[in-house]
């Protein structure tokens, strides 16, 4: 099952995001993420936080389609989107995508919405915004990065070096080498054909794939 959450974050509008959309078996939405889904259209089944960031006319329109409203105290350990993440996989999600992880004023928040992928490994997991879409690769892996030549792909592992990297279809080729902690080697690569692979031997690797069509 296919589970779609929109997080609080400024959304950017893209063809990525819809065709998510649109393959989403449930739409949840993270505190104010639910702004985002309404103003695309979208009624969530259930938008979980504290519900700080929602106005009263928009709580009264989502009780009115059905939403609920699963509210969380103010103070907690997770975030609204982990809140949400958490209920996808309590839900059956087989694989989630977050919108709006990345947008805003809240650089933290971003962040922390990246280090999720770090955190959960029990579900495919994946953010999209605007032109970009994000995943963790874990070592020993291999990933398919599908677009179209061209495409920026940005390899930055996480969580310590990621060794052993080699890569196919890619304008910079990775020989089985090491990926350094805090080192940006891995930023703006290239598409040399419509599908390239990321292989990775130990250690977590954040692919970044951006279409340059939707810059």
């Amino acid at each position: 099952m296919h589970v779609v959450i929109f997080a609080g974050g400024a959304l950017r509008p893209s063809v990525l995001v819809e065709d998510a959309l649109r393959q989403a078996d449930l739409i949840l939405a993270a505190d104010g993420g639910a702004e985002s889904a309404i103003r695309l259209g979208r009624s969530p089944a259930a938008v979980l936080g504290d519900l700080d960031s929602l106005a009263p006319a928009l709580v009264a329109q989502l009780e009115a389609a059905g939403c609920r409203l699963l509210r969380a105290p103010v103070e907690k350990n997770e975030t609204d989107s982990e809140l949400a993440l958490q209920y996808a996989i309590e839900q059956g999600a087989t694989a989630v995508t977050i919108l709006g992880a990345l947008g805003g004023t809240r650089c933290d928040h971003a962040l922390a919405n990246v280090l999720l992928l770090a955190a959960y490994d029990q579900v495919a997991l994946r953010l999209i915004d605007g032109p970009s879409i994000c995943w963790l690769l874990r070592g020993p892996g291999t990933a398919l990065v599908r677009g179209q030549t061209g495409d920026l792909v940005s390899l930055l592992p996480l969580a310590g070096d990621a060794q052993g990297v080699s890569t196919q279809g890619l304008y910079y080729p990775l020989h089985g080498e090491t990926l350094f902690f805090g080192r940006p080697r891995g930023l703006s690569n290239q598409l040399t054909q419509p599908e390239a692979s990321v292989t990775l031997i130990r250690g977590q690797l954040l692919i970044i794939h951006t279409r340059c069509d939707l810059l």
